[in-house]
């Protein structure tokens, strides 16, 4: 199955995206209004602190096609290269979903994944209820350019009391040249479900120049459970602006684990909005940089609602001539009082060549609560190798065993051994080019 292309962006880019699989017209109508916004919405003044390390006009989507999906029914058998014992697998090729699998157990009992237009036909009712509305065309320009443009969406529903306890992983890929991946992912996790969610971006072909634009937004209603991993694994080609945000009820937990390892420039926008009682979302961020790579990270956990609790721990490596970027806001609103909130980015230099910068915010607008943060910058430990090396390891190991034990707390937080073992093995792939 081949994904069509569009020759230039327009309204008519929109129409056509539309039109290809055949979604219903207010999801068609909400795109042009998305068109609108964006095409209103001046680029991201670079006075803005978020702005300030990066330029906007890197994601701007020039001299690139839109992939467009072909309307093709995927394949709905397993895939022959099932990652461990999944509940259910998603594989997205160029906007294609190309396979598309729940186990029969699961998918009897309610669980759904589907691609979104199809969703917004079948499911139109959840669908409508929660698209955009944690991260829609007002939350900035490139967030309005997704929602006009998203090709290749999937959607997730998790129902009522379900708790499935094998992960749901998704795969989405770009291998064609100059082209413009805008991936969209809506979660909806039900009362007092539970799931786990691998999601993974990565290139294939011969080093594809891609432009790489992703949404991922999700409800998790009251006393649900959530653990999302994303992984980021860019060709060095690739320009990759991402949005990710989950709202969460009362007594639901959300934890998110973020993991950037590839892409040319990358800038990310992740978020959890604890909006009830008792709402609780942990994030872990783990960023390794090598060569020429430049990240940039902005966090932000939001307490609307009071007893509510937010812990973020942020780990960045960085070598050669690699920069990162990282600002955290904690906002505790005024009817959020007796809530808990922690921010920690702890970033490592392995050169002197390269950069790390680190904005920690707080916002705090209630008395009654208890907030921590914590920044640091500075270079591998010298003691630290010459102690390995004196334990006849080679510097490159020595630097090995100090970047594990560096990313090492971050990723024992990870309670799925098969996640954090694979995770484990993208990172160390990295390292062997250390060596």
């Amino acid at each position: 199955m081949e994904a069509t292309v569009q020759s230039s962006v327009s309204s008519d880019t929109v129409r056509a995206i539309a039109q290809a699989t055949d979604e219903p017209e207010w999801l068609a109508q909400w795109r042009h209004e998305a068109w609108d916004t964006y095409s209103a919405t001046p680029l991201p003044d670079r006075v803005v602190h978020l702005w300030r390390y990066s330029e906007p006009e890197k994601f701007l989507p020039d001299r690139i096609t839109p992939l467009v999906a072909n309307g093709t029914a995927p394949r709905t058998d397993a895939p022959d290269d099932l990652p461990g014992d999944p509940a259910a697998v998603a594989v997205v090729e160029d906007a294609v979903l190309q396979s598309c699998w729940i186990d029969p157990a699961w998918r009897d009992a309610g669980v759904v994944l589907m691609d979104l237009g199809t969703a917004a036909r079948q499911h139109e009712d959840l669908v409508r209820a929660h698209l955009g509305t944690a991260a829609g065309a007002e939350s900035g320009k490139f967030e309005a350019l997704n929602a006009a443009l998203f090709s290749g969406g999937l959607f997730l529903y998790v129902p009522r009391n379900l708790k499935v306890d094998k992960p749901i992983h998704l795969f989405q890929r770009a291998s064609a040249d100059l082209a413009g991946l805008f991936a969209r992912l809506l979660v909806v996790i039900d009362e007092g479900a539970e799931v786990t969610l691998f999601d993974e971006y990565s290139n294939g072909g011969d080093h594809p120049r891609v432009l790489a634009n992703a949404v991922v937004e999700g409800a998790l209603l009251p006393n649900s459970r959530l653990s999302y991993f994303n992984v980021q694994r860019w060709g060095n080609r690739t320009k990759s602006h991402a949005r990710q945000r989950f709202l969460v009820q009362r007594d639901a937990s959300v934890t998110t684990v973020n993991i950037g390892l590839g892409g040319q420039y990358s800038k990310a926008n992740l978020g959890n909005v604890q909006q009830g009682g008792n709402a609780q979302a942990e994030m872990i961020g783990v960023i390794f940089g090598a060569n020429q790579q430049h990240f940039d990270n902005h966090t932000e956990h939001i307490h609307e609602a009071g007893n509510s609790f937010s812990d973020m721990d942020f780990k960045v490596v960085l070598e050669d001539h690699a920069r990162s970027v990282y600002t955290g806001l904690i906002r505790i609103d005024l009817e959020a009082p007796h809530s808990e909130a922690y921010q920690e980015n702890r970033n490592l230099m392995l050169d002197p060549t390269c950069r790390a910068e680190s904005i920690p915010e707080l916002e705090i607008l209630n008395e009654e609560v208890r907030c921590t943060h914590g920044a640091t910058v500075g270079p591998i430990d010298e003691e630290q190798i010459y102690y390995l090396r004196t334990r006849g390891l080679r510097e490159s190991e020595a630097e090995r065993l100090v970047v594990e034990g560096f990313f090492g707390p971050a990723m024992d937080r990870i309670e799925d051994a098969g996640l954090r073992n694979r995770l484990w093995s993208y990172i160390d792939a990295k390292l062997e080019g250390r060596s």
